[in-house]
């Protein structure tokens, strides 16, 4: 499943592309940050009446503003993009290295299980270490699986 995930180069193609907009955009929030402290020298040094100075501050400040949301919405896409198609590098080796075994160890169940808990004689929880990231990967499996069979 994850390795059918990770496959994908339209997905690994989308994360380097967002990986370039977030980069594109904070260049651009860094050229404008330096034009709007730039402003004030040119204030300072009269190059610019007060009127002039309120009106382009006005101005930058407003993109400013713009690119911070859209860098925001970008750097949200990827890390919904990452945590959606890459897993962390420990589960994928702790799966790798037990993969093949048939019968469980001591090693096994170190590396897998976080805690047993027993509430009764037959009534008992076993919590694994990777709860989380197997739930949102089953999660992800049934809406690629939900979002192909709509355009069937």
């Amino acid at each position: 499943m994850i390795q059918e995930i990770n496959a994908a180069s339209k997905n690994q193609t989308q994360y380097l592309l967002l990986d370039k907009e977030v980069g594109k955009l904070r260049w651009e929030l860094s050229r404008i940050s330096k034009r709007k402290s730039d402003l004030y020298e040119d204030y300072a040094e009269r190059l610019i009446t007060e009127e002039e100075y309120i009106q382009f501050s006005r101005i930058y400040s407003n993109e400013i503003e713009n690119i911070k949301s859209r860098l925001d919405t970008v750097l949200a896409a990827q890390v919904r993009y990452s945590q959606d198609y890459h897993i962390e590098e420990g589960w994928g080796n702790v799966i790798h290295t037990y993969m093949s075994k048939r019968k469980l160890t001591k090693e096994m169940a170190d590396a897998f299980v976080d805690s047993i808990i027993i509430h009764g004689k037959y009534d008992y929880e076993i919590k694994l270490v990777y709860d989380d990231q197997f739930a949102d990967l089953q999660k992800l499996k049934k809406e690629k699986e939900g979002s192909q069979d709509d355009r069937s």
